[in-house]
């Protein structure tokens, strides 16, 4: 009997001998090491898909003309001294267009299209290039009469881009002052509206 339990204790050591290289061939086919070596230079993919979104912002949102005379005109694109123009920045993630309408800014005559009581032009400011040229409805540094009703909107800037640095329209303010506007103090509401182009 004696002989019997040595015989036992091998076929036990070589059995777990024999389940730790089955483990080990296992554990070792789940890593994936490669056989050239030990390093390894697995790849990933990262993805995002950025919404499309209109966001304008007024960065010079009032035109003051301060003290005006009758019968008199005068401009923001000639750099009048008492008013600067508006400056629109597209701070949206697309190419916008964008269209104006406002309130009327005199009482003693009717603004139609066409008046030249009160009109604006559209350009790409100082150093941008944001813009094109032409759009379907107007023109850049050509005035328009600003229209007063939402049914009658202008389209003031079409593409108006998003990039940094490129994404800033000009608008310019022209008025005359009727000869039988009363004095006192005028106000007028502009309204720009953004679409995506």
């Amino acid at each position: 009997m004696e002989l019997a339990q040595p015989k036992a204790i091998i076929a036990l050591f070589l059995l777990a001998v024999a389940i730790g290289l089955l483990s080990t061939w296992i554990l070792l086919g789940k890593l994936e090491i490669p056989v050239s070596g030990l390093v390894s230079n697995p790849t990933g993919t990262v993805s995002a898909s950025v919404q499309a979104t209109v966001d304008i912002f007024l960065k010079n949102a009032t035109v003051n003309f301060g003290a005006v005379q009758v019968g008199a005109s005068y401009d923001t694109s000639v750099n009048y001294s008492n008013a600067s123009q508006f400056l629109l920045r597209n701070d949206g993630s697309v190419k916008t267009n964008i269209t104006i309408t406002a309130i009327g800014l005199w009482g003693s005559i009717s603004q139609t299209a066409g008046s030249s009581a009160y009109r604006w032009n559209a350009t790409n400011a100082t150093g941008n290039t944001s813009i094109p040229t032409n759009c379907a409805d107007s023109n850049q540094n050509t005035w328009y009469s600003v229209p007063l009703t939402a049914e009658d909107p202008s389209k003031l800037v079409c593409n108006l881009n998003f990039t940094d640095a490129n994404d800033y329209a000009r608008i310019d303010i022209q008025i005359t002052v009727p000869t039988g506007e009363a004095a006192g103090s005028k106000t007028s509401t502009i309204t720009f509206t953004a679409s995506q182009a």
